[in-house]
């Protein structure tokens, strides 16, 4: 409770570049993290061995949560991002590749794969030596973050410029002004794709436009279903829709994988709930799938209207 006499100002961190108008985890039972009312503002490849059959493929993407604390918070409240990298961006350091896949092979799966039975006996991730993921500057990575903003537009509370899209493992550079970068830390949560038994490899591309699920950059696409939230800089809430609810829904939603976070604390109160989808044999599943453009999509630019 003391939290709440909290200068608002010292908790509130805008998104970067945002218009005026960051050892083994602990059981997941331990560390649901009950999303930090931080306030946060917007300022090929080596071959993977596969669990299912031992068959090589390159074609996957490494799941990472990087947590910082923020500024004048004593460092007990926390900012988290999901940052999504190609296989090939770790393909000069083979030892690197074989680390994660020996830690990929002791988390539980995408509850999205065939295989992907949620295994209480297997973590939901894993922490990444900072002496390793330090080494990896190659930016082939995509930055996944969510802060508050005077924005209005779907999706606009989650930057995805260039320097988001071409993100280096090893940056300490968080997409809100006042997380504390020198202190990041690093999670693997699990592959995508890459297996006979797995649903496709979702890049970070497609998780950015799944997660806007059709509401990003003023455009809205076919009046698709919200995932959990429009992501916009004004929907931002320090209980229930804040960095860590993002992250929830980016892990849970998109990629099958758990929201479970590393002792957040207060830092995650909320457990989100996935939008319902149709999956191509017609059975419906918690997810929120990749939008595609076809004939029965209507794009609406809603670049004009006001969202107060």
């Amino acid at each position: 409770l003391f939290l709440l006499g909290w200068p608002r100002h010292n908790l509130r961190g805008e998104i970067l570049g945002s218009p005026s108008v960051s050892t083994e985890a602990a059981p997941a039972s331990s560390l649901r993290s009950q999303s930090y009312f931080a306030f946060e503002q917007i300022e090929e490849p080596a071959a993977m061995a596969t669990a299912a059959d031992g068959q090589v493929s390159s074609d996957s993407y490494y799941i990472f949560l990087q947590k910082f604390p923020l500024k004048s918070s004593f460092k007990m409240i926390f900012h988290t991002e999901v940052v999504v990298c190609p296989r090939e961006t770790f393909s000069k350091d083979a030892p690197f590749l074989n680390t994660l896949d020996g830690l990929v092979s002791t988390l539980t799966p995408s509850r999205f794969d065939k295989l992907g039975v949620q295994d209480a006996t297997k973590p939901p991730f894993v922490a990444v030596e900072k002496n390793q993921w330090s080494q990896q500057s190659e930016p082939g990575c995509v930055q996944l973050g969510y802060g508050g903003g005077s924005c209005g537009s779907g999706c606009c509370g989650s930057p995805h410029k260039q320097q988001n899209r071409n993100y280096a493992l090893n940056s300490h550079q968080a997409v809100i002004g006042n997380a504390m970068g020198d202190y990041k830390e690093l999670y693997l949560y699990g592959v995508s794709g890459g297996c006979s038994d797995c649903v496709g490899a979702i890049s970070g591309e497609d998780a950015y436009k799944a997660v806007c699920h059709g509401h990003m950059n003023a455009i809205e696409m076919g009046g698709l279903p919200k995932c959990v939230s429009n992501w916009s800089g004004q929907d931002y809430n320090p209980f229930t829709n804040n960095c860590n609810t993002f992250t929830s829904t980016v892990l849970k939603c998109v990629y099958g994988l758990s929201d479970a976070k590393p002792h957040l604390g207060v830092s995650d109160l909320r457990n989100v709930d996935c939008p319902s989808e149709k999956t191509p044999d017609g059975s419906d599943v918690g997810q929120c799938m990749t939008p595609t453009m076809d004939e029965s999509f209507e794009a609406t630019d809603v670049s004009g209207l006001s969202f107060e």
